[in-house]
């Protein structure tokens, strides 16, 4: 009876040890489950096992949840074990074949399905699932909770690049709004310039003094530099026009004296027809005469000539001023579009130094309860009535195709770290703009 009781004992545990990987949930096959079969038959009458060589490969369940297998045609995988596939196919291919057997066909998963997770992780995205995967081991797998620890240093970063940013701005401007009031002057010919009141406000500025002082010789260089040329001009064109007083005295002189040669040579004419001059003599006046009138042509081509240059004179002395006030409207023009640019970008940088300088302290407070904080594990999964959103723990086994959602929970004070308006250091100077 005993010897009866002990083998009887034995009998169920190993039935159940048989019996207990069975009661597992068997794994079914979905959509972007990559199968490998390996199909064999026995012949009997050639004792040779066959190869089916072309079933013997990797096949994809596609995305109708269909396997397409040569001689077996379409065949349905989705929601089938591996065990279940592998006995449809050997159907299939004894219906299709004719065989007088089942083959023999094993299916093995040979890359399942990814699955996905999502949230307050290091690196979201798509990944290998693999059997018995939990919560925790995914969460392992996209890299940990997101941390933001290099956010801070760069803000800072930020920070200080937004105030160089800044005050290269202003510094700008303060060069702008020296050189516009340094134009200004030049255009109106006066002595000195007016600086802005933005400008003679801050004289004890280093920067802004040593802008001022800039303007101020560049200004003095320019003016003599004018000066200088329409001086050489003016002198060049009293020059001319005493050349012109001179020539038209000589014009004077030789019309007196061809006219007292006239004279002269009208009398010798009147002796010679009467026979009391030599015609010699006549001849010697004439010749004069002519000489006269070519010397006072060329005093008269020499007195156009002078005329000429003292209006070219006059002409380079227009274009000289017409040159140096279209030089200063062109030149006012691009420093106030310049200046009008550098305003727009200062008050966009300071903008965005503010809103830096804000965030910073908030990202810290938000870091810190990010760290504090305990994670919230859900899973969306596809059911056959749609999507369910499951709750989890870190134990929570993932199935293929699940998407894994990790948050944080909100935080309920994290504007208290935020600075007040003012706060914000290191501004430089206010920029101004003057239309």
């Amino acid at each position: 009876m005993r010897k009866w009781l002990v083998t009887v004992s034995a009998s169920l545990a190993a039935a159940t040890a048989f019996a207990l990987p069975a009661m597992a949930a068997e794994y079914l096959l979905g959509p972007q489950d990559k199968v490998r079969l390996k199909v064999y038959e026995w012949r009997a009458s050639r004792d040779v096992i066959f190869e089916w060589t072309a079933l013997n490969d990797d096949f994809v369940v596609g995305a109708d949840g269909t396997l397409f297998l040569p001689f077996v045609g379409q065949i349905r995988a989705q929601g089938t074990s591996p065990g279940d596939l592998a006995r449809a196919i050997g159907d299939g291919l004894m219906q299709q074949m004719g065989l007088g057997r089942h083959p023999d066909v094993a299916v093995e998963i040979a890359q399942y399905r990814p699955f996905y997770i999502v949230g307050y992780v290091t690196q979201p995205g798509e990944f290998p699932y693999r059997p018995g995967l939990t919560v925790l081991q995914a969460l392992g797998i996209a890299g940990g909770l997101r941390t933001r620890e290099d956010d801070i240093p760069r803000l800072e970063r930020e920070v200080i690049a937004g105030q160089g940013d800044v005050g290269l701005l202003a510094l700008s401007s303060v060069t702008l709004l020296a050189r516009k009031a340094r134009l200004e002057a030049e255009q109106a010919g006066s002595d000195d310039i007016a600086f802005p009141g933005e400008l003679k406000d801050r004289a004890s500025n280093a920067t802004v003094a040593v802008a001022m002082e800039q303007e101020r010789r560049i200004f003095a260089v320019r003016k003599e530099a004018m000066t200088t040329q329409l001086r050489s001009l003016s002198e060049l064109k009293d020059f001319l026009e005493k050349e012109l007083d001179s020539l038209q005295q000589q014009l004077t002189f030789r019309d007196k004296q061809i006219e007292l040669i006239q004279k002269e040579l009208a009398g010798v004419s009147s002796l010679v027809q009467k026979g009391l001059a030599v015609a010699p003599r006549e001849l010697n006046l004439e010749g004069t005469v002519a000489q006269m009138q070519g010397d006072r042509l060329a005093a008269e081509t020499s007195l156009l000539r002078v005329r000429q240059e003292i209006s070219k004179t006059d002409i380079e002395i227009l274009n000289l001023n017409n040159q140096h006030a279209n030089e200063i409207a062109a030149a006012l023009r691009e420093t106030q579009s310049q200046l009008n640019e550098v305003v727009s970008k200062a008050e966009t940088a300071s903008q965005l130094l503010h809103e830096t300088a804000v965030t910073a302290p908030a990202l810290l407070a938000l870091r810190e309860h990010a760290e504090r904080a305990k994670p919230i594990f859900k899973i969306v999964r596809m059911t056959a009535n749609g999507s369910q959103e499951l709750a989890a723990e870190e134990t929570t086994s993932i199935e293929p195709g699940d998407t894994v959602k990790i948050e944080i929970p909100a935080p309920t004070s994290a504007l208290s770290a935020l600075p007040a308006d003012g706060e914000i250091q290191g501004q430089a100077l206010p920029i101004q703009n003057t239309n």
